[in-house]
């Protein structure tokens, strides 16, 4: 089944907040984020076309808007109905990717792919036409465990498997019609092997640290173990700290399937388990804001994802 989405029935002054509800409804949590000061004045010309379809377990989303800002905020975390991974192709236009503290340009041709438990912010100043596929978690995990909880990748177009996956989705939007849902069904194997390929290929999945990077990685998690309360803790700041950049931060941390927020993110939530345990703190609340974490709410749904139990059954009374 199809959903159109189309802001021209709606007053000019609201097709904006229109569209932000329609991606609200159908497709991801955002909110409406600052737009450019031109941006804003153009706001009542905003024009918002697109088309959502099921495939199989995923959804497609073929969409062409005027300048807009897409944002996933605490209050999206909270309340989305979905964990999924996104993967999105841009057809045409530019924009900004602002996760994990760091803020990556991306273009025509350029593949987003990032887990949607995270905070985010999507820039398109000038407008833009993409193809996004929402992918449900296990259907990625399945394939590439490390991409759980900070996973936010740019996959530049020339890279040899962008391409075959950029293909992929254009010849998808291009459909007149899907396929019956059993052969979506067996496509979504393939497509996503491509996809994973893709991400393995611009991820670094089979780099390997040298030994002088080796002795530089450990010195680095032994440092951060003593910091992990800092919630303002980023991949620029951590970069900063050792005189390396953010790109060889990361290289270091990948040759060991990992990335270093995730790492962080592990090591938070493996010492707030070991204080609630041992009675190093006394309140679920006491142990979200001791390791790091800003939201509590947050906190515990990513402990009980991590351990499979509420961070609250560890406390001794």
């Amino acid at each position: 089944m199809s959903i159109a989405l189309n802001t021209s029935t709606c007053s000019p002054n609201e097709r904006l907040v229109c569209w932000h509800e329609l991606i609200n409804q159908h497709h991801i949590s955002v909110e409406s984020g600052p737009l450019s000061p031109v941006a804003a004045m153009n706001a009542p010309d905003f024009v918002g076309v697109g088309q959502i379809d099921e495939w199989a377990s995923m959804q497609v989303l073929k969409s062409r808007t005027s300048a807009v800002t897409y944002t996933h905020g605490v209050g999206q975390l909270r309340s989305a109905s979905h964990d999924d991974f996104i993967c999105m192709l841009v057809i045409a236009g530019a924009g900004v990717f602002e996760i994990n503290g760091s803020k990556r340009d991306f273009g025509q041709g350029d593949l987003l792919f990032y887990d949607s438990l995270q905070l985010y912010t999507l820039y398109f100043p000038q407008g833009t036409t993409t193809i996004t596929l929402r992918i449900p978690r296990p259907m990625i995990l399945s394939r590439v465990p490390q991409a759980d909880g900070q996973m936010a990748l740019r996959m530049e177009a020339e890279r040899p498997m962008v391409r075959v996956m950029s293909g992929l989705l254009k010849g998808i939007a291009e459909l007149d019609g899907y396929p019956d849902p059993a052969h979506c069904r067996e496509a979504e194997a393939p497509i996503l092997d491509v996809l994973c390929l893709a991400v393995r290929e611009s991820y670094g999945e089979t780099r390997r640290a040298s030994p002088g990077q080796g002795r530089l990685l450990s010195r680095i998690k032994s440092d951060l173990i003593h910091h992990l309360g800092e919630s303002e803790l980023s991949i620029r700041h951590i970069a900063e700290m050792y005189d390396v950049s953010p790109r060889t931060l990361n290289r270091l941390f990948s040759a060991e399937g990992t990335t270093v927020m995730r790492w962080v993110w592990e090591q938070r939530l493996l010492a707030s388990y070991r204080a609630l345990s041992d009675g190093s703190v006394r309140q679920v609340t006491e142990a979200a804001y001791v390791f790091g974490f800003k939201d509590v709410s947050h906190f515990t749904r990513a402990f009980k994802r991590e351990f499979q139990l509420a961070p609250s059954s560890l406390l001794t009374f």
